[in-house]
């Protein structure tokens, strides 16, 4: 015959068991892998637009005033992504957008920092979900073939160009970004 007491322990112990059970991570209680979203900046908010197009007009403004000697633009008229394979595309938008990422975090014009806030906190969280869409292929495509190569080196080149110069192409190549290469990548087959 079983006590109470007894009876107690073995029902403390079934309930332990039963809730370190159901604490256990299982397959699909563990957070899952990030997925590729990018497909969601098809299109940008006319309010997250805006904030691009008053720090741009922003530094115009400052441009205008100061004396620039650049003999190019980086970003030309033939920077266009649907040249490149769908699969690859992804990689061209990371580099570009790390490059603008990095250049718009150096600016160093005080008069510029509030009407940036916005749009490098837009530009990370966007190359965030990129790197969930590039990190996610297969190895084998991370080895460029030859046009890609060739695109991926001239952004890795830009960085030798003089930083105001560089500066410049990166403010204006803002919208062309934002409304012709991510619009790219996020339509995938369809650009």
């Amino acid at each position: 015959m079983r006590t109470p007491q007894t009876l107690s322990l073995l029902l403390c112990a079934l309930m332990s068991g039963a809730i370190s059970k159901s604490l256990a991570p299982t397959p699909s209680s563990l957070p899952p892998e990030r997925s590729c979203q990018i497909s969601h900046f098809k299109s940008l908010s006319p309010r997250e637009l805006e904030t691009f197009k008053v720090a741009q007009n922003a530094y115009e403004k400052i441009m205008i005033q100061t004396e620039r000697k650049c003999s190019s633009r980086f970003f030309h008229r033939n920077w266009d992504l649907r040249q490149l394979p769908p699969s690859v595309r992804p990689l061209v938008l990371q580099a570009e957008l790390k490059l603008t990422l990095d250049v718009l975090k150096a600016v160093t014009k005080p008069e510029l920092d509030r009407v940036l806030a916005q749009p490098l906190q837009t530009l990370s969280h966007i190359y965030q979900e990129i790197q969930s869409c590039v990190t996610s292929r297969p190895s084998k495509e991370h080895r460029p073939p030859g046009r890609l190569k060739n695109w991926l080196n001239k952004l890795s080149e830009a960085r030798k160009e003089p930083h105001n110069c560089l500066e410049a192409s990166i403010m204006l190549n803002l919208f062309r970004l934002l409304t012709q290469d991510l619009r790219c990548v996020a339509y995938g087959d369809l650009c």
